[in-house]
């Protein structure tokens, strides 16, 4: 794992509000059970002085180190997976908005700028679950390639199960949970797919 994606993931970890970030939080706990992640005993102090050194952009908040974060991982994971997930994002939108599904055509804005309060509540939740999906799944590739060891597929999967519960109560309220329960673990498992043909090849 590259020393920025490492610094970041310590910078959230020991943010004052990471008790705030309830999503991110479950993701370090999770990776952790995993033993993929131990957290150091460097301060966020001690953090941003080594950014500094290396160089790296300091975040301004935690919102802004998220941000660096994924476009961390974005440059470390294959560009295979930063492919293929475009595309699955492009197929659900089409799948899911298909009277706007045209919009899509022409640019993300104008396809966001056609969608009603509803759809666009949708558009959100569905965007939300993704994101962190995405994140989770990528932080997990990184720090299991950067082992000596195999991890086997079963603990991908089972993180992946256990990150979907979590976020399907946090994000969506009980008739979503049910509307869209199925939709979400099936979109779940394309997700591991994935990420687990670059694992395990």
């Amino acid at each position: 794992m590259k020393k920025e994606t490492l610094y970041l993931i310590e910078y959230l970890g020991k943010s004052p509000f990471i008790h705030d970030n309830e999503l991110f939080q479950t993701i370090l706990a999770m990776l952790e059970k995993a033993e993929l992640y131990s957290p150091s005993k460097y301060s966020q102090e001690q953090l941003k002085r080594l950014m500094l050194h290396s160089k790296m952009s300091l975040p301004d908040n935690d919102l802004s180190a998220l941000i660096l974060l994924d476009k961390a991982l974005d440059k470390e994971l294959p560009q295979g997976i930063e492919i293929s997930k475009k595309q699955i994002f492009h197929t659900l939108l089409a799948g899911n908005f298909p009277q706007k599904k045209v919009f899509l055509e022409d640019s993300m804005a104008q396809f966001l700028a056609q969608l009603e309060p509803v759809e666009k509540q949708i558009y959100d939740n569905l965007f939300a679950y993704i994101s962190v999906i995405n994140r989770a799944l990528g932080l997990f590739f990184c720090m299991a390639q950067s082992r000596s060891y195999a991890i086997a597929p079963e603990v991908l999967v089972g993180f992946g199960n256990s990150l979907h519960e979590k976020l399907v109560v946090v994000l969506f309220n009980e008739e979503e949970r049910l509307l869209m329960s199925n939709g979400l673990k099936e979109l779940l498992s394309v997700y591991l797919s994935l990420y687990g043909k670059y694992l395990y090849v």
